[in-house]
């Protein structure tokens, strides 16, 4: 059940060209930690310039965390990584794609949501994926799309629902490794169980 929570501060962000200059200055004053969800995580300058100061807090001693879609952000695992992984961001792809031209039932389950949480203390929520607003034209409209930045009590339900994903990922990764050992079927999409 959802309950209205008094107290809070939303600030309304239109279009990235808003969003990615405070999700950039809230990952870069994170101290402890900071959980990034998106449906698309591209690589482009948008894309690199997030997965840079994702990677410089990872490098301070940050606890980063990025959790992508298996589909809409499958150019992550060839392009991102490298710049994430070194520094010691932690990724994880919710229900990887092992054969895209298959259709099944549970490919229609997918993450779209677009969360990042920092310290605890500061969250966006919105439409807003990692992808250049102008499509790389650098100038023009941009994507006709919103985010919030919230601070106040209902980020700890916001960081609880972040933390919660990515144990229930992690888990599910290590079940189907455990699983792939057991069967020596390898790992691609989540079961329906």
């Amino acid at each position: 059940m959802t309950a209205f929570v008094p107290g809070n501060r939303v600030d309304l962000l239109r279009t990235g060209d808003e969003y990615f200059p405070a999700l950039e200055s809230a990952i870069a004053a994170a101290r402890r930690e900071v959980h990034v969800e998106t449906y698309i995580f591209e690589d482009d300058p948008t894309g690199r310039r997030i997965a840079l100061a994702l990677a410089e807090a990872a490098r301070r001693g940050v606890a980063v965390h990025v959790l992508v879609d298996g589909f809409g952000a499958a150019n992550l695992v060839d392009s991102l990584r490298g710049i994430l992984e070194p520094a010691g961001v932690r990724v994880l792809v919710y229900r990887p794609e092992g054969e895209r031209f298959r259709l099944r039932r549970h490919r229609l389950r997918r993450l779209h949501r677009k969360l990042a949480v920092v310290d605890g203390s500061v969250a966006f929520c919105g439409g807003i994926n990692l992808i250049d607003d102008r499509d790389g034209r650098g100038e023009g409209s941009p994507r006709f799309d919103f985010a919030v930045r919230v601070e106040g009590p209902i980020v700890a339900d916001m960081r609880l629902a972040v933390r919660r994903l990515w144990a229930l990922v992690e888990w599910s990764r290590g079940r189907l490794r455990a699983g792939f050992a057991r069967t020596g079927r390898p790992p691609g999409a989540f079961t329906d169980g």
